[in-house]
């Protein structure tokens, strides 16, 4: 009996492992011509156990009434979710490639993650710098980065 009481309380650990956190996104926009973009923006982030964020739209997590993805700007994105289990390394960022001016010149995300009961903080920066847009060299509207093998 002792056995079973001592797993299911393993298991209660276990499971609690991934604590809610609070997230900030910064995402910046390069400063080239026509490099802001209107259209919808998804972001997935993962650590390097394969655990991972999904955010389908970033736009109700930024700030009301706010034009986000203009050329030159920074902006933040906040929400809160499961905790990923260590630092993040993986990030595929996607536009829908719809909206007035659909293409998007990307410079860099920075994702935050603060857990805090355990009053910690994890941050990674996925360096872009790229088109996401069918009519650019890319081709792509969307991009991976991947850090984790780093």
């Amino acid at each position: 009996m002792k056995i079973l009481f001592a797993l299911f309380l393993l298991a209660l650990t276990a499971s609690s492992a991934y604590a809610q956190c609070k997230f900030v996104i910064l995402v910046t926009t390069g400063d080239k011509d026509d490099a802001g973009t209107d259209a919808r923006i998804s972001l997935s982030v993962s650590s390097a156990n394969g655990k991972e964020l999904v955010i389908k739209s970033l736009k109700p997590w930024g700030q009301k009434g706010h034009n986000n993805f203009e050329k030159g700007h920074t902006d933040t994105f906040k929400g809160s979710g499961k905790c990923l289990p260590s630092k993040p390394c993986r990030m595929l960022l996607e536009s829908n490639g719809k909206g007035n001016k659909p293409g998007w010149f990307v410079d860099k995300v920075t994702f935050i993650q603060i857990e805090q009961k355990k009053l910690s903080q994890k941050e990674k920066t996925f360096n872009v710098n790229r088109w996401l847009a069918r009519d650019e060299s890319s081709g792509t509207l969307f991009v991976v980065v991947d850090d984790c093998a780093k």
